[in-house]
């Protein structure tokens, strides 16, 4: 194809067909038949907004390059299976999604199928298959692939498969006795909490106190009458030391431990687990211990926003003050993080990074936190310029929603996690831990990848008993009901609920002035020597938040904005006037919608606008480092009040009282993913406004996406 060819589709087309152009056949376009019958009902499909305009090109531009009315088919509906966060279509759902737009129209699917000579979408996925396969539109230099019984963009296809060839790529790893040594140190039992938890309560079960404390495994062979005697005479914690020889380690099974020690034998390791099983301190912990034997490695730690940068920045910093921590070691570990667009090097109108296969970053250890907010494409190029040699620490919650743009990578990856360790793994991992239940689970596993993987399984945010802990784990495990979610909310002091409806206006009243009437029943005018008032209010700010479902709707971000602004300005904590004109107010919460890097503000940021010496309003943002700074509004990058922000948007966020409100009929973003991550924003209070009846069956509904690196994992 000529330069000029190329030159005139790259202007008509959209940025999905113009990556697969170069890959096109030289001689395909000769080919070009004049198949109209299916581009006029893939026409009839845009026009009826059943797919988008960009589909329809794209299967138009695979007619002009001889694609027939399957391939033309297939075409607008990878595309559109793209667009919905699919990495692939599944041959075999051709014929379903080909009958479903007919529906849409009106039309008869099967007498369509026959009409334009494709109905073995519906009876013969074989034929289906291997029409596709011939196609001059498919194959290792055409812009579609067909793997693993699916049709792939092409740059899709081989984005998968470099994930896996990179996740899997083997790099030597020796462990000293150093090491070993040290691992205990760091996750030695730490008898001051369970000294506390005697003290409070002495009449508590010391069985179920040492299960809860020292991790101690069910059904474990332990003398309790003489740990009994020990709690028994026991005057500080230093005196619990005799339980060192009575719970050792053979009996117990700390799952943090065991990341650490995964993370010290696999060049490649994946952690996951739920808020409040210390994923923080588990990185800090593995990062003293690979610094431990290596003082040098070069560690650079991301994150797919600013905000989840900004919490990793946080979070490490806290745990360094909070842990004793060796001083050399501590000293080595970092604690700035960046997002991943910072590290690969953003170019100005491009989607390639400076940072490629070719520029590898220049580093020994990466650590991506909050991973299953990364989608395909990134985690493709942020792997591509990963060193050979470097180690990869993948950190996040696997039940969480995946990321917005397409694939679910994290998911995917740990859909082997409970495959368990194979024996050599875990007698490697018994040997470094002590931890011999280990060796219980280990199965022959032939999937290399599960040998990379551990989930953290105790939340020490939410205890065992507490109602938000007690409900994440019934969402998470599916199967609840309206009965038993009204039960729970009625058993427990931090869960409340509220239906959706009229009655339920006078308490979301109220819930908004408590909650948000703290930061704003006295604002101060901020200069130099009180800046850190301002982010005082922010956190008092961040204690509460509600999160939506959509932006739109009743119970959607866009109207729950503006709900507040009118309660509390009708309570008398905003002094507002609702006009054109003013769009910003003291007292107004935003946050930052897209990237800044010369500003320092990235998307997710929350910033207060509050008023400084000079009577001029300034938006105040707590920086990564703890600094406060502050930005005139009309500076600042795109932004939107923020009293309510969507699910999606507080990934990576925690408050002390969250409200999740959610609409009151059914739709398809309501999956169970996306109220479990609501669900677990809440550290203190969760209030739950929303039809059980929707939630139960909303639970049911688990988020899929179409994608092959799971057979990539484990075929390779």
């Amino acid at each position: 194809m000529s330069d000029n060819k190329n030159n005139v589709l790259n202007e008509g087309i959209s940025d999905i067909e113009s990556a697969v152009v170069s890959n096109v056949k030289s001689d395909v376009v000769s080919n070009a038949v004049n198949t109209v019958d299916m581009l006029a009902l893939l026409k009839q499909w845009q026009l009826n907004q059943q797919i988008r305009p960009i589909d329809f090109h794209f299967a138009k531009f695979m007619a002009q390059l001889g694609a027939d009315n399957l391939m033309q088919l297939a075409s607008a509906l990878v595309s559109q299976q793209l667009g919905g966060g699919h990495i692939c279509l599944p041959i075999d759902k051709i014929g379903n999604l080909f009958h479903q737009h007919c529906l849409q129209l009106g039309l008869d699917s099967q007498a369509e199928s026959e009409r334009l000579q494709i109905s073995c979408i519906f009876h013969e996925p074989q034929q289906t298959h291997a029409v596709l396969n011939e196609s001059l539109c498919c194959g290792d230099d055409a812009p579609l692939r067909l793997q693993y019984n699916a049709l792939f963009m092409a740059r899709y296809a081989e984005f998968e498969q470099l994930i896996s060839d990179k996740l899997l790529q083997p790099i030597a790893v020796q462990v000293s006795d150093e090491s070993k040594e040290y691992l205990e140190l760091l996750f030695k039992p730490q008898y001051q909490y369970l000294w506390q938890a005697w003290q409070n309560d002495t009449t508590q079960s010391v069985q179920i106190l040492c299960e809860k404390y020292l991790d101690v495994i069910n059904n474990a062979a332990v003398d309790w009458p003489s740990v009994q005697a020990v709690f028994n005479n026991t005057t500080s914690a230093d005196e619990l030391a005799p339980l060192a020889s009575m719970i050792t380690n053979n009996v117990r099974c700390d799952w943090q431990k065991i990341s650490a020690a995964l993370a010290l034998t696999s060049a490649r390791c994946v952690i996951s687990g739920g808020p409040g099983t210390g994923k923080t301190t588990t990185v800090v912990k593995l990062l003293a211990l690979l610094l431990h034997s290596q003082p040098d490695l070069i560690i650079k730690m991301v994150a797919p926003t600013g905000k989840a940068a900004a919490r990793l920045t946080e979070s490490i910093t806290n745990a360094l003050t909070d842990l004793s921590l060796d001083k050399v070691v501590a000293q080595h570990i970092p604690t700035d993080a960046s997002t991943i667009h910072r590290l690969l090097g953003v170019r100005n109108n491009s989607a390639h990074f400076r940072h490629n296969e070719h520029n590898k970053l220049v580093l020994d250890l990466l650590l991506v936190d909050e991973a299953s907010m990364v989608d395909l494409p990134l985690m493709a190029k942020l792997l591509s310029a990963l060193p050979d040699h470097a180690r990869l620490i993948l950190l996040g919650d696997k039940d969480q929603l995946a990321s917005v743009e397409a694939g679910a990578v994290l998911g995917d990856i740990c859909s082997f996690i409970e495959s368990g360790y194979s024996q050599q793994k875990a007698q490697q991992l018994v040997d470094l831990t002590g931890f011999d239940c280990l060796l219980d689970q280990a199965k022959h596993t032939q999937v290399s990848m599960s040998d990379n993987l551990c989930l953290l399984q105790k939340s020490y945010r939410f205890d065992q008993f507490s109602g938000i802990g007690y409900l994440a784990s019934a969402i998470n495990k599916g199967g609840v009901t309206a009965a038993k979610l009204a039960a729970l909310c009625a058993k427990y002091d931090d869960l409340s609920h509220y239906l959706n409806d009229a009655e339920s206006e006078v308490t979301f009243e109220q819930l908004v002035i408590d909650g948000y009437g703290p930061y704003l029943s006295d604002l101060p005018v901020i200069n130099e020597d009180n800046r850190e008032r301002a982010k005082q209010l922010l956190q008092q700010f961040n204690d509460f938040k509600i999160l939506c479902a959509t932006r739109e709707q009743e119970w959607g971000v866009d109207n729950l904005n503006h709900r507040c602004e009118k309660i509390l300005q009708k309570a008398g904590l905003l002094a507002r006037r609702f006009d054109q004109t003013q769009t910003w107010y003291i007292g107004r919460p935003v946050m930052v919608t897209e990237n800044s890097y010369h500003l320092g503000l990235f998307n997710g940021d929350i910033g207060l606008c509050l008023q400084d010496l000079t009577g001029q309003l300034r938006v105040y943002f707590v920086m990564p480092d703890g600094s406060v700074a502050d930005f005139q509004p009309s500076r600042l990058p795109a932004n939107q009040t923020v009293f309510a922000m969507t699910v999606h948007k507080s990934q990576g966020s925690e408050f002390k009282h969250t409200l999740l409100a959610l609409p009151d009929y059914a739709l398809p973003v309501m999956n169970r993913e996306l109220i479990y991550t609501g669900i677990t924003r809440a550290k203190k209070q969760l209030t739950l406004i929303a039809d059980l009846s929707l939630v139960a069956s909303s639970v049911r509904n688990r988020a899929s996406r179409n994608s092959r690196l799971t057979e990539r994992l484990t075929l390779h």
